[in-house]
């Protein structure tokens, strides 16, 4: 099994997200509690990316989409007990079993897949180990760019797609997409818009939506 990040004590992991194949990038820089266990690391993620938690997911330690693995071991794929249901090919190990210590390393990135439809695949990189204080949150963005694809747009080229339309008023299709992206976004204080990212909003929803760092840092 391919070893995590060594540390001692309680550790923030600097981490890097982005989203496989967004051009412009959609990425983030957030740190995170390594003690998490993978379901946090999950609800972290939809979080600090914008995602609505409607949809199954998966981690990898492989890109799927390269023919090959960028890990020396053999490639493994965590997931939830609901997605482990129909797993009887054991293709899957229990993503409650595992911390992001466990499976993020210096040599290799991990994957995150949200919407096994869509297949929104995130690649994240581990930047640094820092030591965890009592009073650190548990995740905190630090910056990123561009907000995250509406639920439900049909993965990377159905969204670019949206945009195209949404840019273009003579499009016979701007009506139609123009209607479903308001129903979709369904924030009239705050119109559409695909270039922006708002940390401050997300931090403080992290800070209502993890645990407290004294829960599970005692879990060292």
């Amino acid at each position: 099994m391919t070893a995590g990040v060594k540390q001692t004590g309680p550790a923030l992991f600097r981490v890097r997200v982005h989203l496989i194949d967004s051009d412009p990038e959609i990425w983030r820089l957030f740190e995170i509690d390594a003690s998490l266990g993978l379901p946090h690391v999950h609800d972290a993620l939809q979080t600090v990316m914008g995602w609505e938690n409607t949809h199954l997911h998966e981690f990898l330690d492989y890109d799927p989409n390269v023919n090959g693995t960028i890990t020396p071991m053999r490639p493994r794929r965590w997931a939830s007990p609901f997605l482990r249901e129909d797993d009887n090919d054991g293709v899957y190990l229990a993503e409650e079993d595992f911390a992001l210590r466990d499976v993020l390393t210096e040599q290799a990135p991990l994957f995150y897949m949200y919407d096994l439809g869509d297949n929104w695949l995130h690649r994240l990189d581990f930047i640094e180990a820092l030591p965890m204080k009592a009073d650190d949150p548990t995740v905190t963005v630090i910056r990123g760019e561009r907000r995250c694809p509406l639920e439900d747009s049909g993965g990377i080229d159905g969204y670019d797609h949206i945009l195209d339309v949404l840019s273009d008023p003579t499009d016979h299709e701007h009506h139609d997409l123009t209607e479903w992206v308001t129903s979709m976004h369904n924030n009239p204080r705050h119109p559409f818009d695909p270039a922006t990212y708002d940390t401050r909003t997300v931090n403080h929803t992290l800070r209502l939506a993890l645990p407290d760092t004294t829960t599970h840092t005692k879990r060292q």
